[in-house]
């Protein structure tokens, strides 16, 4: 099982939400296999999933959204690694750098964004 270290809630600008809508918080984030605070060995060169745990007061729903970050250089190694020949994926941020303050940024948008296309939390389609 995955282990994930406490971190503080993320404060969220009032000017980061989208006027009239709905008002969601990250509850806790962490990265598979680095220390968030620290970041990647390698901050030129990582790729790495990144957990968000999400949550909208109004209706004290919350869930968990995962994201994968990566600079270019960091895919093109795991793609080697892997022997793939190519990539698609519509939930992945390549970065220049790693830069926790960015990345959270431009994901929490990203958050925000899929929210206003489906209102409800998402629901595990596992489960019925």
């Amino acid at each position: 099982m995955l282990e994930t270290p406490a971190i503080q809630t993320l404060p969220v600008a009032a000017a980061a939400e989208p006027e009239g809508g709905p008002r969601l918080r990250i509850r806790n984030h962490y990265f598979r296999s680095f220390d968030t605070e620290t970041g990647p060995p390698d901050p030129d060169c990582f790729y790495d999933e990144l957990f968000l745990d999400v949550t909208q007061p109004d209706s004290g729903d919350s869930w968990t959204v995962s994201f994968y970050v990566g600079t270019p250089s960091g895919i093109a190694q795991v793609m080697r690694e892997e022997s793939w020949d190519y990539m698609f994926s519509i939930d992945l941020l390549i970065v220049r750098r790693f830069d926790r303050d960015l990345i959270l940024r431009e994901l929490l948008e990203r958050v925000f964004e899929q929210h206003e296309v489906a209102p409800e939390a998402p629901r595990d389609p596992h489960l019925g």
